[in-house]
């Protein structure tokens, strides 16, 4: 047996011709690339960058590189996003007020210090 692998070793042995040992080679680059894998989407996910920031990081081309700029760009984000919704919110209902119309036969009364109401019918 040591006379096996000090050959092999030497590389005196051609083993190219023999099918079995091809197979298991074919078998074991296979495997080996699944663990490798395997192992790349671990580490990734033990890297301990959150997927948002991730994701900025990824999107931005290679301009975002460390993990304390894509939280700033995602925290400049929400500032825009609500500055344009306070905006939309306060002056997208325009100047006219809401004109309330009743069903025929009824009639809005509008009190003063009160919501408009319908006036009773009895």
């Amino acid at each position: 047996m040591l006379v096996v692998i000090i050959s092999i070793m030497n590389g005196d042995m051609d083993l190219s011709g023999n099918s079995e040992i091809q197979e298991a080679l074919k078998e074991f680059e296979v495997k080996s690339s699944i663990t490798q894998v395997q192992k790349s989407v671990v580490a990734e996910k033990a890297s301990g960058v959150p997927k948002m920031v991730g994701w900025v990081m990824k999107i931005s081309g290679g301009a975002i590189t460390e993990q304390k700029t894509a939280e700033y760009v995602l925290l400049g984000l929400v500032v825009v996003l609500v500055g344009v919704s306070i905006f939309l919110f306060t002056w997208s209902g325009g100047d006219s007020p809401v004109k309330l119309e009743a069903l025929p036969g009824t009639k809005i009364i509008y009190p003063e210090g009160a919501p408009p109401r319908l006036e009773k019918i009895f």
